[in-house]
């Protein structure tokens, strides 16, 4: 290397590595004076940094296919006075998926396999004069989902909890199904209990004053359904919202808890449900 002369620039050049390893083309170093760049530029042509990430590709890369995130408990937007989120557990067989998709779409569902993981419906429903968005989320009922489907618990107001009338198994397993609702939701998740396959009565194994009783003792509803007739698949999902909006009339619900699975869809809902308390002291303030 030759040598700089004062205040001047360097008149030697430099033989600069390729990014192969190979010996490159001559480029002449260049300095920038202090105080007007940010030091010494290395040999070779200089290119820009890349530019930041926007939030559409950040979000894409950050929930991408190999590792999805549940989903928010609560749909942000919505027109409605409530919004619910329900759940549909149960042993693998028991007639899950069929249960919403007769809810939702009227209709049974005839080429029903075995849920992966999780599945989801919505529905706006008129529960005592007011209406209210279902947001349902049916999960596999085989133990290798597990621990996935647990993850969908958290924040739910209200569950079916479904089980197989001409299956035993599916009804021992309602006990573990049981725990695990009110473990991970909440202990004041509203649950229905509903055996379902009620067609099929020739064929029952569990009978109708047995899973009343299971039912009384865990201070459960129960329903019998059939989702290939329709009966009482509607009236299940509104009993469990009707009787979740009555807990909610009567402060045993508060929608404002976080994880509750309640959220308000009209403004002025949540300025009625306002406690006695705040209201008087609100109009102290303002001298009323």
């Amino acid at each position: 290397a030759g040598r700089r002369r004062r205040g001047g620039r360097s008149r030697s050049r430099s033989r600069i590595r390729s990014r192969s390893g190979c010996r490159g083309q001559t480029w002449p170093r260049r300095t920038v004076r202090r105080g007007r760049g940010l030091g010494r530029v290395g040999a070779g042509p200089w290119a820009p940094p890349p530019p930041p990430l926007c939030d559409a590709r950040l979000g894409a890369a950050l929930s991408g296919p190999r590792h999805p995130l549940p989903p928010s408990p609560i749909s942000i937007s919505f027109s409605a006075d409530f919004l619910f989120k329900f759940l549909v557990i149960g042993s693998a067989g028991t007639g899950k998926s069929c249960l919403l998709h007769q809810f939702i779409e009227n209709k049974f569902k005839q080429d029903s396999n075995h849920t992966i993981g999780v599945e989801f419906g919505s529905r706006v429903v008129n529960v005592g004069g007011k209406t209210v968005k279902l947001q349902i989320w049916d999960t596999a009922g085989q133990e290798r989902f597990r621990s996935v489907t647990r993850s969908y618990y958290r924040g739910a107001a209200g569950a079916l909890l479904v089980y197989d009338i001409t299956s035993r198994e599916t009804y021992n397993s309602l006990t573990n199904w049981l725990t695990d609702a009110r473990t991970l939701a909440s202990p004041n998740i509203v649950v229905i209990l509903c055996g379902n396959k009620k067609d099929l009565d020739s064929e029952r194994e569990v009978t109708f004053l047995e899973a009343s009783r299971f039912a009384q003792e865990n201070e459960l509803m129960f329903l019998e359904t059939s989702a290939l007739t329709g009966e009482n698949v509607e009236e299940a999902f509104l009993k469990c919202a009707r009787t979740i909006l009555n807990k909610i009339d009567s402060g045993e619900l508060d929608p404002e808890r976080m994880g509750s699975g309640i959220q308000y869809g009209d403004a002025s809902l949540r300025q009625l449900r306002q406690p006695r308390g705040t209201q008087a002291q609100s109009r102290q303030q303002c001298g009323c």
